[in-house]
Formats: C-alpha cells, structure tokens, sequence
C-alpha cells in the first residue's frame, strides 16, 4: 500500500509545488485573484500530504493575497495562524517569516506596540535559524518604530544590527540613511549629514532613484536645522527630481513642503504658502497622514509670519489631531508646542500653560528613553526653546513654584544621571566570537591610540621629523571627528556591556522636593541634613529672551524670582559681565569694586530680599556663562560676598540627594591625604616639541618654582598616612593610590580644550596628558572612599556650557570618578600667590584641638575673605570655587 502511495504523494507534491509557484507569481504582477485561488488549492494539498511547512508558508501568502485585496482581518488571522504552525512544529524560519508580516501588517495599522512585539519575536525566531535575512529586515523595523516613538538612542542601535546581520544587502543605503534620521532626531546633525551622503552613494552606485532622493532629501532636513537654508533648498530640490523620476508622488510632497518651510525661513511667504498647500494636497491624495500633519503645521507657521493667528491656529490644531489619531508623538511634541505659542500672544496663559506642559512631558518621556550620556546632552539642548517658553508664561502667571521646578527640567540631566548609576566599565568587555563585538573593541583600541597622538599635536605641536614647521598645529575640526567616532563605538560597547539595560534616568526635584533638602537627615550625626538650614539656594537661568534668578531657603514656601528680560538690560548685563571675566582674569588689570556692584545688584540682590541674617552659605546652581562667573567676588555695598557667605557651586539642584548620600568617611580617615605635585616639565622642552599658545610658554612648559613647596607644607602639616608623589611619580602612582585616600591635591599645569572638551586634563611631568575622556570613558581615576580633589593648577574649573547647561570638561569626568567636592580654578593664577592660598586652604581645613572641623566650602570661604582683607586682587583670590555640598 505505501509503495503505490509514493507516485500519487510525488503527483500531488508536484501538483502542490506548481500551485505555489502560480500564487507567487500572480502577487508579483498583482493579479490577486488567481494568487488567491492558486494558494487555496495548494494548501488543501499541503494538508493531505501532511507537510506543516508547506501549509504554513502558503497560509502566509495566502495572507499577502488578502491584505492586498483589502481583506484585512482575514489576512490577520492567516498570518497568525501561520506563525502559529511554525511554532507548532519547531520551524523558526518560517515562524520569523509570519511573524514579520504579522508585525508588518500592525505596523502600518498604527498599532505600535503590537509591532514591536511580533518584530521581536521574528528576531528572535531568525536568530534560532540562524537566518540572517530574518535577522536584518526585523532589525530595521524595530529601529524605525522606535524612531518613531522618539526612543532614537534605541533606534541607531538597531540600525547598526541590520548594516551588520549580512555583509551583502540591497537595504544598506536604507539603513544608513535611517541611522542619519536617528543621529538627527538626537541633534546630531552633522552626524546625520555624513550617513546620509554614504547613504546616497551606495543608492547612486545601484541607480535606486527612490533611496536617493529619500537620503538628499533628508540631508536637506539636517542642513535645515544647522541653519543652512540656501543648501536645504538645493537638496530638496533635487529630492524632488530623484522621486519624480522614481514614479515616488508621496514623497515629491514631502519634499514640496520642505521647500516651503525653508521659503519661511528665507522670508518668500508668497512662496511658502504656495508650496505647503500644494504639499498638503498632495499628502492627502497619497492617504500620508504623518506628512499632511506636518505640511499644516507648516502652513501655520506661514500665516504666524503673516500675522494671521486665528488662521494659523485652525492649521495647528487640525495637525495636532492627525499626530494623536496616528500616535505621532514626535510630531504632537511640536504641534503642542505651536498652539501654545498661540495661545501665550494671545495672553490665554491657562491654555499656554497646558499645551507646554503636554509638549514638555513628550519631550522629557523622550529623553528619560536615552542612555548615552552625550546624546542626552544634544537631545536636551533641543528642548530649550519649549522649556524657554513655559518658564516665561509661568513667570507671567505668578507660578513661581512652577517657573523653578521647570528651570530644574530644563538643564540637561546627562551628569546627574552618571552620577545616579553604577559606572560601566567597557574593559570588561573581552574578545568575543561576536564577530561586530570583536570589531568594536578592536575600533576602540584603535582610536584611544589615534586620539592620544592627536592630542599630543594639539598640545605640542608634531616634532620636527614630522613636519618642517615647528608651529604647525592639528585643526580643531579634526580632533572632534576623532573624538566623536570615539564616543560613538563607546555608546556601542557600552549598550552591548550587561548593565546597560539597568541604566535610570534620574528625575529632577519638585518644588517639594527642594524644600525637603533643609529635613531630610544625612547619615547618623543629629542634626545633619542635606543641607545646612543656614544655607541658601540661588538657581540662574539665562535664555535669549530673559535671565531668570531664583532663591530658596529653610521654611520659605515661595522661590523669590527676579527676571531680566528688557532687551537692553540684558546686553547691559552681559556687557558688564565680560568686562568682569576680561579684567578678573587678566594679572595686574585690578576690577573696579564698581563692577563687582553693579553685577551683584543686577543678579543677586532682588532675590536675597528678605534672606534671614542667618543665613552663611549660598548654594549657586548657574547657568550659560555664570558658570564662570566667582560669585564670591560680586560686592554688595559693604563687602565681597565671600566675606559674608561660604559659596558653592552645583550644575543641578537634583544633584544634592545624590552628593549627600555618597560615602562619608569619618574620623581619622577622613582627612588622610594624597599630594601629588609637579614642579619640573623638562622633559616638555626636549626634542623640538613645541607646546602651543594654549598653554602659557611659546616652547615647552615653564617649570612651576613654588610648586614643590606648595606640596610639601601640605603634606607636613598631615598627620600620618598621608603620602607625597612629585614629578614622575605622579604618572606611575596617581591612578592607583587615587581609590585609597579621601583627600587627594594636585598641584602642576593643566590645560582646557574649548573645542572638544573631553581632552582637557592634567599635564604630567612628561607632557601627557590625564584627560577628562581617559577619567570618564576610560575609569583612569575611580574612587569609592572620595571626599575632596583639590586641583591647584589653572583653568580647571572652566568647562564648556551646552545650550541644555551641561558641563562638559573636567570637572565632570572628577564627579563620575567619585569625588563629590572639587575645588578648582577658573583662569590662570600666577605660581606664587596660588602655592600661599592652597597652604592656607589646607590649614583651614585641619580639625581643631576639640576635634570640630571646617567644611570644605567654609575653609574657602575663610582663605579668600584673609586674601581679600590683605589687599589681594580679584585676579589672585576669586578664581578658585567650590563644586559640591560639604
């Protein structure tokens, strides 16, 4: 009986295959009839011969057939039922396969969620197989939908995933140019430039008109954003040639409209009307909804030009609707954000208030979702307009509770969020059969070991057998591609290490919050709380509108607020406030007492109105270019502050609960020392290396002749335990012996790179350099018993300031190392007077015969009140601040 079954099995699979080779012949030419049909037979056959992959494949495109014939829900169930029978019988390609279509389907559906999860499962169905094709297409579509969710950290990972899952893929250019989409979603636009150039080679060299237009038209996009409308219109432009020869009419809309959104920036209203409405009309003939929503939003930003608010507002909100139906919540972010700009000219501030808070919370969702710290940097600094917007309708509401906690929210939070996680150490990451594991970590090495010599040009110079120029120098340009294909293969491996998935984004305090900082104990000792109830805090913001202070102390149960925000008064004060930097930061050029007055009364005074006499500290968290501003040199009338008050400084308020539950040794232990101190830099003046105007000497370092002695009286003055490194020492012990003693000073040069921030650093006696990258990415320095880091050595305290306030140089990279107080300087001081006020800082600090000790903020406080009183200048005294709570 089996043996003349056989021919009649070979007949019917032959038949079977035949039929499946006629249904797939048919979806391709779109006769959806005879797919139907043929597809039908053929799985009736695949069901008597008892074949479950064969049944479910054909289920599957019987489910293509049905989609395409507008049968949806019947299409829906085929292709579950198809992704069920491979599981069913242990068939993980075809599961992967069903389930891509499955994901597919809810995709363009709207359903996000129920995308993601059946794209997932594809994954992880294709991994199981080993089919890389599966592997790919599934990593694509997570990244796009994450894209579209805002999760852009996310997406540019999963774009990396499909570019590696196989080296040969049609989809490359398409990748690449999503991973541009991602890279400017972040404020990366540079970034997204250069994927999306690569991008429209690999499409040109294929002759795929549609992948190119979609690449120039979004480098169009990122030139858009950096400002550069003349090369956004030549992009689009030829956008919208590539997809009118592609036969692409949906997006020669998009491209249409962006013509137009960039006429607006160029002033042609008449134009820009024009071409958004053609864009709208367009959309709508192609069902775009996405790109219909932001071609009215568009038009509402035209008649906003034009003055015609009621006109503009029916645009924005008809765009609104279409992103919350289509759950666009980039999209809505900017929308909201629009209608509240309307509402606030219109003085309907309770409705302002409202759109800005929605927009406010998409945004923050939005970066709560990003990990890396540099990207949480550049996404925030993307923010500042809307935050700027709700600060200014709070202030004009009277919400002064509300205009704090929101100037809180707006700075950027990248530091605050190191702080509050473990770190990750990508070290740990070994050589691995990963083979895209492999090539990052080998990436990695490579790079450390380019950026080191770069760094070398950038401070030295090339030595002569490298050029015949002793004066030449590295282009700043260089040096920041360098670091940032650096940073980027660290995000990587960062994401690959096993904690990353356990990464927090930290909230920042509400108004609550902040008041709870005066009882919320710290540690054992009665009495102690985060801060001290003689402590104020003095919170700055200074946007291009206004500049904002802020102040808060023990039982108040209002901010007091002060804003600046006449055009002329804010040139005025930034005007004064250069002046200060110049003459300050210049030896021998002595700053009028005047100035110091006009500044504090200005920035200071309206919000100390009222501050209780006992007040003796102020906690400033400032802003833009406060950040390099010495307080303690602002005069009220009567004297410097840092005569009447100890002062400190913090980038965030959210940062005081971290700092006041960091390890507080105490005891003996708490003040054993670490003095590091480099007085010879000889060996920087060898060989014809030339170290650059950056640095004080023409040629080479000068040797720092006080320096040795500044070292040695403070390490004499220690009790036992404590340990003296010089010179070369330095390099060979500091990183080690860093993690073993609570209070740790160096004393030598140091150096601060404006242009890429991360390789300032501390210059040892052989002129290397312990940058704030090798600190922060690298764990050069790591502690867990930190109290204190003094660094005596010149513009250590100068950081560059983001648009979203966050700090990037050194001082971050000392926080992440796990030292919470720092005290540093803000411009060159001259060797001499800089040895006496550091001896005299470190005495302050010594406990005293009953065993009481100064605070850290408090021995400065005394050290610069003595200098002040003696006659020093301003130059010689203020630079050195306090970052911390102690």
């Amino acid at each position: 009986m089996g043996n003349k079954s056989l021919p009649k099995n070979n007949k019917k699979r032959a038949s079977m295959e035949k039929l499946g080779k006629e249904g797939w012949d048919a979806l391709q030419t779109g006769n959806l009839d005879l797919a139907l049909k043929s597809y039908a037979e053929a799985i009736s056959l695949a069901q008597e011969l008892e074949d479950p992959a064969a049944v479910a494949v054909f289920i599957s495109y019987l489910g293509v057939a049905k989609h395409g014939s507008g049968r949806l829900d019947e299409a829906h169930l085929d292709y579950s039922q198809s992704a069920q029978i491979a599981r069913d019988n242990h068939l993980p390609q075809i599961e992967a396969h069903a389930n891509l279509l499955l994901g597919e389907f809810e995709r363009d559906r709207g359903h996000g969620d129920e995308a993601i999860q059946h794209f997932l499962q594809a994954l992880e169905a294709a991994y199981t197989s080993e089919d890389n094709v599966g592997m790919e297409i599934s990593f694509g579509n997570l990244g796009r939908l994450y894209l579209e969710r805002g999760w852009a950290e996310q997406a540019s990972e999963w774009f990396r995933h499909a570019l590696e899952a196989r080296e040969e893929t049609p989809n490359r250019s398409s990748w690449l140019g999503s991973l541009g989409l991602a890279m400017a979603e972040l404020g990366l636009f540079e970034d997204a430039v250069k994927y999306y150039s690569i991008a429209f080679d690999e499409a040109q060299g294929r002759g795929d008109y549609q992948t190119q237009a979609i690449c120039r038209g979004s480098q169009g996009n990122a030139f858009f954003e950096l400002k550069r409308f003349e090369d956004a219109i030549m992009c689009y432009q030829d956008a919208l040639h590539l997809s009118e020869a592609s036969g692409d009419g949906r997006r020669v809309g998009i491209w249409v409209g962006n013509i137009g959104t960039t006429w607006l920036k160029l002033n042609d209203l008449g134009k820009a009307v024009d071409a958004c409405a053609k864009a709208v009309e367009l959309a709508r003939e192609f069902k775009d909804q996405q790109s219909e929503a932001a071609h009215l939003d568009s038009l509402g930003d035209c008649f906003m030009a034009k003055g015609e608010v009621e006109i503009a507002m029916e645009y924005y909100e008809q765009a609104l609707q279409i992103s919350e139906d289509i759950d666009d919540r980039q999209g809505e972010r900017i929308y909201l954000s629009n209608i509240g700009k309307v509402y606030e000219q219109q003085k309907q501030l309770q409705p302002a208030f409202e759109c800005f808070e929605k927009a406010i919370n998409l945004f923050d969702a939005q970066r709560s979702a990003i990990k890396a710290d540099d990207l949480k940097t550049s996404f925030a600094n993307r923010g500042q307009e809307l935050y700027r917007d709700m600060v200014k309708v709070c202030l004009s509401m009277d919400k002064r509770v509300e205009a704090l906690e929101y100037v809180g929210r707006a700075k950027s939070r990248a530091l605050l969020d190191l702080l509050s996680n473990s770190p990750i150490d990508i070290s740990e990451l070994t050589e691995s059969p990963d083979q895209s594991l492999a090539r990052l970590i080998r990436r990695e090495s490579e790079l450390r070991s380019q950026i080191a010599h770069f760094e070398r040009l950038f401070w030295q110079g090339p030595p002569a057998s490298e050029s015949g120029s002793r004066s030449a120098t590295l282009a700043p340009e260089d040096s920041q591609k360098i670091y940032s294909e650096w940073r980027d293969v660290v995000n990587q491996l960062r994401r690959r290490h096993p904690n990353y998935a356990g990464l927090v984004a930290a909230s920042t305090l509400n108004f609550e919050e902040i008041k709870s900082l005066w009882t919320t104990p710290r540690g054992n000792e009665p009495g102690q709380y985060s801060l001290n109830r003689k402590t104020a805090l003095l919170e700055f913001y200074w946007t291009d509108q206004y500049i904002v202070s802020a102040a808060i102390w023990y039982e108040k149960d209002e901010p007091n607020i002060n804003i600046i925000s006449s055009e002329e008064d804010i040139e005025s004060f930034g005007a004064d406030l250069a002046s200060f930097l110049e003459m300050s930061a210049t030896e021998g050029w002595e700053v009028p007492t005047s100035l110091c007055k006009r500044l504090y009364n200005k920035l200071v005074a309206p919000v100390m109105a009222g501050m209780p006499e006992s007040i003796d500290r102020l906690l400033i968290v400032p802003h833009s270019s406060l950040y390099h501003l010495p307080f303690a040199a602002l005069h009220d009338g009567k004297a410097f502050l840092c005569e009447k008050y100890s002062i400190s400084y913090l980038p965030t308020t959210s940062l005081i609960p971290v700092l006041a539950k960091a390890n507080r040794t105490t005891g003996v232990e708490a003040n054993k020392y670490l003095v590091s101190a480099i007085s010879d830099y000889s060996a920087t003046r060898k060989e014809g290396l030339v170290f650059s105007s950056r640095l004080r000497s023409a040629a080479g370092l000068e040797d720092l002749t006080y320096t040795m002695e500044e070292a040695q009286n403070i390490f004499g003055a220690q009790s036992s335990g404590a340990k003296l490194l010089t010179n070369d020492e330095v390099k060979q012990s500091l990183p080690e012996l860093f993690s073993q003693y609570p209070v740790v000073h160096f004393a030598g040069h140091a150096v601060f790179n404006p242009e890429e921030p991360l390789a300032s650093g501390l210059v040892l006696a052989d002129g290397s350099i312990l940058t704030a990258a090798a600190i922060l990415q690298g764990n050069a320095l790591r502690t867990d018993c930190g109290k204190l880091l003094v660094l005596s050595a010149c513009q250590t305290g100068v950081n560059k300031v983001t648009e979203g306030g966050e700090i990037l140089g050194l001082a971050r990279a000392l926080m992440y190392a796990g030292m919470p107080n720092l005290v540093l300087s803000l411009w060159e001081v001259a060797d001499r007077s800089t040895a006496e006020l550091m001896q005299e800082f470190h005495k302050n600090l010594v406990p005293a015969d009953n065993g009481k000790q100064l605070q850290i903020a408090d021995a400065l406080r005394e050290t610069q009140r003595a200098a002040a009183s003696s006659g020093q200048p301003i130059h010689a005294w203020a630079p050195f601040v306090h970052l911390g709570i102690d």
